[in-house]
């Protein structure tokens, strides 16, 4: 088959109305790439089998790993000239950045509807996001680029790859080793997303990988942050296209394995993620068990964000997947993220015997109560968003303290408490006024 007949035969199901849309484009892109590079796809695998190896051996281990990773992200937003729309406002790139928090640490609201049967295995899986605040040459940045480029009378084109490069109508790269390189522009024929897995291969020779410049991850204009101004779809409109593509580029597949039917070796290679026929396509049946597990029959795990249920289905990673995005962070995209303890106090023993937020959700004023450990007088409180922004930091001498919240947006906040010998952090919910 030749390339161009490919081509036809790809984009075909993609020429669709608006009102249909093609969750992601990941599997569809490496299937092209494999084309004109027969060792594609065998890269891909052998990145994942080291990932599922180094996964393995930490759940084997039961050793909680304390480590946190912090993925420093640049927005390259790319719109055409007549079409304002396509630049979307800074607020909903950091609605988005919240979003991806809330997901990857299981802080979202939404933990409440994973079922009991998957809450053994729902996972926090200790990665964190936020805006660049250095660019390529040291120079202070917001994280976001802006840029009028030209994809064409359909927009930019998943196999063509166009929305990477100034010379096809798009924007370069910041350094792809350095940053998670995040694209938002108007994609071909309602196609949300795609991202490139890790290819870089152990053994492989330096330049066997796809193009560095091709790595990172492209998003509709319409599908970024959950404040999108025109949102594609309201199955969509909750900012996890870009939590899927995400977990693409840092090694998971979808959860069903891209093959239909349940006589596949091992789907997705993940033994805590149930056998599933195909993908939920916009669908929320919790009754839905496609395939046979054994020894326990679980149903189809619909909440997992690798799956394309809508938005408001989706709710969880597996510790299973947690353990490979931190594999492969620890090898194939090592350099765009710095590492962190959980707890900032060296040799911390323990919570605070007490520590609440009253009343949560708060309206204009939370209170904070803690009891301090013996023979320690203070601590400090510290108040940050999901994207990690400080937007407050009090001592705490022993008396009630009083959290100002009225001016801060509805939304969730963390309440971080430290002392000498204690770390602790819950959740605090404001409510819109």
């Amino acid at each position: 088959m030749t390339l161009r007949l490919f081509f036809v035969l790809l984009i075909v199901p993609y020429y669709r109305t608006i009102a249909q849309i093609q969750r992601c484009a990941t599997s569809e892109v490496v299937r092209y790439i494999q084309l004109s590079d027969p060792d594609y796809v065998r890269r891909v695998d052998e990145v994942y089998t080291q990932a599922r190896a180094l996964a393995e051996k930490q759940l084997a281990s039961r050793n909680e790993d304390d480590t946190i990773f912090h993925i420093r992200c640049v927005f390259h937003v790319v719109y055409a000239a007549n079409k304002p729309q396509e630049n979307i406002p800074d607020s909903v790139i950091y609605s988005q950045i919240e979003v991806l928090n809330e997901d990857y640490r299981r802080l979202n609201a939404d933990t409440s509807k994973t079922r009991e049967v998957f809450l053994p295995v729902a996972a926090d899986t200790k990665i964190q996001f936020e805006l660049a605040t250095e660019d390529p040459n040291g120079q202070p940045t917001n994280g976001i680029t802006r840029q009028t480029g030209n994809g064409g009378f359909f927009g930019f084109n998943p196999i063509q790859d166009n929305v990477k490069s100034n010379s096809t109508g798009g924007r370069d790269p910041w350094p792809t080793d350095r940053y998670l390189n995040i694209w938002v522009c108007n994609l071909f024929a309602g196609i949300l997303g795609y991202a490139f897995p890790p290819s870089n291969a152990p053994g492989w020779p330096a330049n066997a990988s796809v193009d560095s410049a091709r790595q990172g991850v492209v998003l509709h204009y319409q599908v970024v942050g959950r404040n999108n101004p025109n949102p594609i779809d309201p199955a969509v409109a909750r900012g996890r296209s870009a939590t899927h593509e995400i977990g693409h580029y840092l090694g998971l597949r979808h959860i069903w394995g891209d093959t239909t039917g349940c006589n596949k070796f091992d789907g997705d290679g993940i033994p805590d993620t149930p056998k599933q026929a195909d993908a939920h396509q916009q669908n929320c049946d919790t009754t839905d068990n496609t395939c046979a597990d054994s020894p326990t029959d679980f149903p189809d795990m619909l909440e997992n964000y690798m799956d394309y249920s809508d938005d408001r289905c989706l709710n969880m990673f597996t510790l299973g997947q947690k353990e490979i995005m931190r594999a492969i962070l620890r090898t194939s995209r090592r350099g765009i993220a710095y590492t962190t303890l959980s707890t900032t106090v060296k040799n911390a023993e323990a919570d605070f015997t007490r520590f609440t937020v009253s009343p949560n959700p708060a309206g204009d004023i939370a209170w904070v109560n803690i009891t301090l450990p013996k023979h320690e007088n203070t601590c400090q409180v510290r108040v940050t968003d999901t994207a990690g922004r400080e937007v407050a930091s009090c001592l705490y001498t022993g008396q009630p303290l009083a959290i100002p919240t009225y001016s801060l947006p509805a939304g969730i906040y963390h309440i971080q408490a430290v002392s000498h010998t204690k770390n602790q952090t819950i959740r605090m919910i404001v409510n819109p006024r």
